[in-house]
């Protein structure tokens, strides 16, 4: 919330205090536990703070000071969050007994806000807020704020107040212990859950029910067109900062923000830089059916590609370099020839272009040259004409704009296809649904067999009512873990996906069940 917003006008919805009624079930009537432990009634303030001395937990001074920095730099209560740190995604568990720690770092808001956490198992995400257990972390999280005629109270809470958040699950361990690996951790800022039973605003009635989460999906929608409420980066010691966005006003992201240590590091978390660039990783997976424009036996698994989409970005959201990399996953069951290519859109001027190669069991990425050099054309890059030449390799293309700053703000869009030489020197190329081909595409095809495009109209690699299979298709956000089965060549070639996966022919009907691969 921004001070303006509450400077002594007297028509905004935050402009005087008034007294509601106190009510000690509050977190009962939120459906939030309080395993943590007890908290005065009045303030909120806990009697549970972690008092362990264990530096993987806790925060020194010179990191309070390290992340304080970063936060203020990153944050501003006068400006947009950068939409790059902005995260709907959880915390993600990677080892067994896992520590997790909370630390209060700062907030500047009139409400008084609950904070709250879930955990669930990450194979098994759940739909909203009420598939999870919430517990209370700290039932007030308002620290100072105040717009000079007004000062928010009580104060629940002072900057580097420390809660260690624990695994509930364990019927051996009712009083709880370290997180199993494999859970995901979600937080829940409830607006002024405190402040709607004991005091408040007179607009504190518009707040009831409003969340914040981290879990896509998960947070209240507001037509402020808001729907991304919490923030998440690590500064150069890999400390963590989560910031909340609680109420409609703004997009600063600076009501309340929390540290979190973990030992084992928790690492799924966009790191900032000592000159405060960002480096934020997106990841996808392709498959294509190879036999367009025949429906073929829709395996979908004649060329598999794991793509991996990576940008550095400065705090103005300029972006200083992209890498795009791409590693093909070997099938020896297929027959034909492909070549590997992607089309490239709003990828702006680049100072530099950079294309590396990484061969199966290599360690490092090497200049591609020689017989492995990529080929530009005009809108594409062409990096291999056989992708079983050298199986389960990686081909990187890095744009550079600058060292600093650049002009560039938009991420270059791109279209991964696979294609093998056609008549006339054309080429017969197979991309995801509605994407244009490339200039050299043998367009003689369209419409031959079960395709149904219509170039003239701007459609493309598509199929009829009846036979609604795509020829191929991108999953965002997917790994090569999540396509276990569609990968297991062995077992499950020349076998249609759709068996495989029943949810499937939903998502490429309906578009319902966009997690289909992940829930056989």
């Amino acid at each position: 919330m921004k001070v303006s917003d509450t400077d002594e006008q007297p028509t905004t919805r935050a402009s005087y205090r008034e007294s509601t009624k106190f009510d000690e079930n509050r977190f009962d009537n939120l459906g939030w536990k309080t395993n943590l432990g007890k908290y005065d009634e009045y303030s909120g303030v806990i009697n549970y703070a972690y008092k362990g001395k264990d530096p993987k937990l806790t925060l020194s001074k010179s990191e309070m000071n390290e992340l304080r920095t970063t936060v203020n730099k990153v944050l501003n209560t006068f400006k947009d969050c950068p939409e790059d740190y902005r995260t709907q995604a959880d915390l993600y568990v990677e080892k067994d007994e896992t520590a997790v720690v909370l630390t209060a770092l700062k907030g500047w808001t009139c409400w008084n806000s609950s904070l709250g956490y879930y955990y669930y198992r990450a194979d098994q995400l759940p739909t909203s807020l009420k598939d999870v257990k919430v517990y209370a972390i700290f039932p007030n999280t308002q620290m100072t704020w105040n717009n000079g005629s007004l000062k928010a109270s009580p104060q629940g809470i002072e900057e580097g107040t420390a809660v260690q958040l624990k695994y509930f699950d364990d019927p051996e361990h009712p009083e709880g212990t370290n997180f199993p690996k494999g859970y995901s951790i979600g937080f829940v800022l409830a607006c002024n859950a405190w402040n709607t039973y004991f005091t408040g605003f007179n607009s504190h009635t518009l707040t009831y029910g409003f969340y914040a989460c981290s879990t896509k999906g998960f947070s209240t929608k507001v037509n402020s067109g808001i729907d991304v409420r919490t923030a998440m980066f690590r500064d150069k010691n890999n400390n963590i900062a989560i910031a909340f966005e609680d109420f409609m006003d703004d997009q600063n992201f600076t009501d309340v923000v929390f540290s979190l240590k973990a030992n084992p590091e928790i690492t799924n978390v966009p790191p900032v830089d000592e000159d405060l660039n960002t480096t934020i990783e997106k990841t996808g997976v392709y498959a294509f059916e190879d036999e367009w424009p025949k429906a073929g036996d829709y395996d979908m698994n004649d060329v598999l590609v794991q793509y991996t989409y990576q940008k550095v970005f400065n705090i103005f959201n300029e972006i200083l370099s992209e890498s795009f990399t791409f590693k093909t996953l070997y099938n020896k069951s297929t027959v034909f020839t492909n070549g590997l290519g992607f089309i490239l859109s709003n990828e702006g001027n680049a100072q530099s272009t950079e294309y590396f190669i990484r061969k199966e069991n290599e360690k490092d990425f090497t200049v591609a040259s020689g017989a492995d050099k990529f080929t530009r054309e005009s809108n594409a890059i062409i990096l291999t004409d056989n992708v079983k030449t050298n199986p389960n390799t990686e081909y990187k293309v890095t744009f550079k704009y600058g060292d600093k700053n650049s002009n560039k703000k938009q991420e270059t869009s791109i279209d991964a296809f696979i294609y093998r030489p056609s008549k006339e020197g054309n080429r017969l190329e197979v991309h995801s649904p509605m994407q244009k081909p490339t200039s050299k595409v043998d367009t003689s095809l369209f419409g031959q067999y079960d395709d149904r495009s219509k170039p003239n109209e701007g459609i493309y690699y598509v199929s009829d009512q009846e036979n609604i299979y795509p020829f191929a298709f991108y999953l965002s956000n997917a790994n090569v873990n999540d396509i276990a089965e569609l990968k297991n060549f062995d077992k499950n070639e020349k076998k249609p996906i759709s068996e495989i996966y029943p949810k499937f022919i939903d998502w490429a009907k309906y578009g319902t069940n966009p997690d289909w691969y992940k829930k056989k």
